[in-house]
């Protein structure tokens, strides 16, 4: 095993640094729901009897550590070999400009390219897998393996690529209808769990690869101030737990103590009181937003 390297199907080759600021490789998520993330594993091999043509060439893939699945075994991918060798060394010469390559302790990837692919010594192979939009982020260790066809394994030549964590959500509503509401009075609309865009009842759903919090951002609706301050007051949670629930005052963000896991939808329910207002249709901008939760889930 001479090298080996990991890429996506973006022409950069790696999304999550399309500048290769970064050596080694880093994806983003998909950031849709049910989206798939499509991985490409390569591998530079050279065998003595066969120049590369070896038997089997797989890559063993591994969950993050400190992360669900805590460095447990994800999935093996098969390779199968690349024939047309212009298009090999083209692979790995664009790996290793964008600094993708793990590269064998004894080797150099200009001896790799000399020496051994343009001479037709050695052989690139290559698997594809994906990762589902609610992987968790976090580095991801490979180790690439090889057997020749006498049944020698070559040692394993192990790396790493980064699920680069992202923060998302998506919700079945763009409007909160408050209804009626009379002065002195807090007024809930409720939430749930059904993600039924238009029925008034909001709802989320993580499309990350982290845990995450909400944060919340409202106007005043125009309801303004009086000496003794703002004319109203906002109430939100995520769950119906009411530990959960966060008041806030307008133009103030807040962030939503509670965590939203992998792959999970919860409901979210908001609330109004008004102080001190006018009859009269009362419009405002609420904005949510996300961010990366320590809080272990």
């Amino acid at each position: 095993m001479l090298s080996s390297w990991v890429a996506d199907t973006t022409s950069s080759l790696e999304d999550g640094d399309p500048t290769h600021a970064i050596s080694g490789s880093q994806f983003l998520p998909p950031v849709s729901y049910l989206g798939k993330k499509d991985i490409e594993f390569f591998a530079v091999v050279w065998d003595d009897e066969d120049n590369g043509n070896v038997n089997v060439v797989s890559w063993d893939v591994y969950h993050p550590l400190n992360a669900w699945g805590n460095g447990s075994f994800k999935y093996q991918v098969m390779g199968t070999q690349i024939t047309d060798q212009a298009e090999a060394i083209a692979l790995f010469q664009d790996a290793m400009d964008a600094g993708l390559l793990t590269v064998a302790g004894e080797f150099d990837a200009n001896v790799i390219l000399t020496e051994y692919l343009e001479k037709g010594t050695a052989a690139v192979w290559v698997g594809t897998a994906d990762l589902d939009y609610h992987q968790p982020a976090g580095d991801y260790r490979v180790l690439a393996n090889a057997i020749d066809f006498n049944n020698n394994w070559a040692e394993p030549l192990e790396s790493t690529f980064l699920y680069v964590p992202v923060a998302a959500f998506e919700i079945d509503f763009d409007t909160v209808n408050y209804g009626n509401v009379n002065i002195n009075t807090h007024k809930w609309v409720a939430g749930n769990t059904i993600f039924n865009p238009g029925d008034n009842r909001p709802t989320l759903r993580n499309i990350g690869n982290t845990a995450l919090q909400v944060t919340i951002n409202q106007d005043d609706m125009g309801l303004g101030e009086s000496l003794s301050g703002w004319n109203v007051q906002w109430d939100a949670r995520m769950g119906n737990d009411n530990a959960n629930t966060m008041v806030y005052e307008p133009f103030e963000t807040v962030t939503l103590p509670n965590a939203l896991p992998l792959c999970n939808t919860e409901e979210l329910d908001f609330s109004i009181q008004v102080f001190k207002g006018t009859t009269g249709t009362k419009t405002g901008t609420m904005t949510l937003g996300a961010v990366i939760s320590p809080i272990p889930v």
